[in-house]
């Protein structure tokens, strides 16, 4: 369990510092992306929507214990990345190597999260199976 959650951490860590290095270029370079959304084809009040997306799954990814929301902020990263690759494919901007390594990062942290809850559901039924021994005074 202990080497799951340091692939977990890593490739956490690794992808959070991905997703801050790109909102944080979003705003501190923002006329540049601004003219990057124009060569997309995508408007540019776009960037504020989809910085404070980004933060709000880094945020559910790092501190929820949901489940349920943590696999809607997997998706939609997942979602985010495959189209940022072919809206780059299709104007021939490159290959989109950022988002293919942050693709790369956030499954493994989604099959380290996989792993990690399946490893605490096995412990949390060991732990109420287990017979508790008594002792009578």
């Amino acid at each position: 369990m202990k080497t799951t959650q340091l692939y977990y951490r890593i490739a956490l860590s690794l992808f959070s510092l991905a997703i801050i290095y790109a909102v944080a270029n979003s705003f501190f370079n923002y006329e540049a992306v601004v003219t990057k959304f124009a060569e997309l084809g995508y408007p540019s009040y776009l960037i504020f929507v989809l910085g404070a997306a980004q933060l709000l799954g880094l945020t559910t990814l790092v501190f929820s214990k949901s489940n349920w929301i943590r696999e809607w902020a997997f998706a939609g990263f997942f979602l985010n990345f495959v189209f940022g690759i072919i809206a780059h494919l299709m104007i021939k901007d490159g290959n989109g190597a950022s988002a293919v390594f942050c693709i790369i990062a956030l499954y493994v942290t989604y099959v380290q999260n996989k792993k990690l809850n399946e490893q605490s559901k096995i412990t949390s039924k060991d732990i109420h199976t287990q017979p508790t021994l008594k002792t009578v005074a």
